[in-house]
């Protein structure tokens, strides 16, 4: 992206995430030669479906690329599954992929046609009661390590509160019975962010998921296989090679169409790899102080805005592009009073000055979804940078203090 950002600040105020177009587009093009491929290389005539998770990124301007490109979509919620209609995406093309929900959640959905994905034998029990003789999928948990960067984001395991175990498939299949539910699919998940360096893990926990399938379920036509599909947010990490984890499913997934002839579509969740690396958060240096040994850089950026860096102790590459200053180590932190409010540690830069542009890279999952407003902050603006004219638009404004003391009035 060519910008003038410290213009952009001026205009829709600091900070403010900005994502590119171009590179939104050509990562959702790679996804959906990746699902082409795929089904080109698999046995006999199997569907495989892209679902973008949407919890990465639900802005409607991100996921109009998404639909433009041909990819289907996954939500867990009222407003996700609003906002994915609103996109005119079909009820055919929605995934409800759930957690703890409530009956009546349980019910608008199913009513909607959308096929659901539950979580427990407690939510298929649910279901049953409301909504008898239902066609659902189930989420199992392979009981294999998960993966991820953060203990916060591994979602397979015996440490992780997701999906049914394989001691409890016979208590989940009696009360499918019981309320005449017919589990048309398996759901498993192994965590976010796995590279090139994970993908035989990747690969071991599919092996695993597709073992407890051939094992205890009968004639299931859809297998998801979920996301974590990995981006690299440190210098030293490389991209992830789509070709290679091709490589590595399409033997396992070939001889698991051999053994289990009823299966008809193969799913993915990939959510962080399509908008992550496309956006940007800037923001303002509003201090800097050394005490105590520590260069410490003070910031608009606070963990309201972007909550990875102190919930997960998430990496982001962070630049002051126009910092002139001594080179130093120094700690960036943000604007809310907490001692978790930690951008980045010992990075080395040219320690800046007051009104200097910052700029945090990969903040295009998981940044503006997760901010709230703790301690009274407003969420930014999101601003697109257009492919092609290079014009950019705003897709989100910034939030006003009337709009938040409006709810509780």
């Amino acid at each position: 992206m060519i910008v003038d950002a410290k213009q952009l600040l001026q205009q829709y105020g600091s900070p403010l995430y900005l994502y590119d177009e171009e590179c939104l587009e050509n990562k959702c093009k790679r996804i959906k030669q990746f699902e082409t491929s795929l089904k080109e290389r698999l046995s006999g005539n199997i569907a495989v479906s892209m679902h973008y998770a949407i919890k990465a990124n639900s802005n409607l301007s991100i996921l109009e690329i998404v639909k433009k490109n041909g990819l289907k979509v996954d939500c867990m919620s009222p407003l996700e599954l609003e906002i994915n209609k609103k996109c005119g995406f079909k009820k055919n093309e929605i995934l409800y992929v759930c957690n703890n929900i409530s009956a009546e959640e349980m019910k608008a959905v199913i009513d909607e046609g959308i096929l659901i994905c539950l979580d427990s034998i407690s939510q298929v029990e649910t279901c049953g009661k409301v909504c008898p003789g239902t066609k659902i999928m189930v989420r199992i948990n392979p009981g294999t390590v998960g993966v991820g960067h953060s203990q916060k984001v591994v979602t397979s395991g015996k440490a992780t509160k997701f999906g049914i175990s394989e001691d409890n498939l016979q208590q989940l299949f009696d009360t499918a019975t019981k309320y005449d539910l017919h589990i048309i699919g398996t759901h498993q998940h192994l965590g976010s962010l796995f590279l090139n360096d994970k993908i035989s893990d990747y690969i071991a926990g599919v092996k695993a998921g597709l073992d407890i399938v051939k094992k205890y379920f009968k004639d299931v036509e859809i297998v998801d296989l979920g996301g974590g599909f990995g981006v690299p947010y440190e210098p030293r990490e490389e991209e992830l090679t789509l070709s290679y984890v091709q490589n590595e499913l399409i033997p396992v997934l070939n001889g698991f169409i051999e053994e289990y002839p009823s299966v008809k579509e193969f799913k993915f969740e990939p959510g962080r790899y399509i908008p992550c690396e496309a956006g940007d958060l800037l923001g303002t240096v509003m201090a800097t102080k050394y005490e105590n040994g520590i260069w410490w850089i003070g910031t608009d950026i606070g963990m309201g805005t972007i909550p990875r860096p102190s919930m997960y102790d998430s990496y982001h590459e962070i630049i002051v592009p126009d910092s002139e200053g001594e080179l130093v180590t120094a700690n960036f932190c943000g604007n809310v009073c907490e001692s978790g409010d930690i951008l980045g540690k010992e990075r080395k830069v040219k320690l800046p000055k007051v009104g200097d542009l910052v700029v945090v890279h990969n903040a295009g999952a998981y940044g503006y979804s997760m901010a709230s407003n703790y301690t009274g902050r407003l969420r930014p603006a999101e601003v697109m940078v257009m492919h092609g004219d290079g014009n950019c638009q705003l897709i989100r404004r910034r939030e006003t203090i009337d709009d938040l003391i409006g709810l509780m009035m």
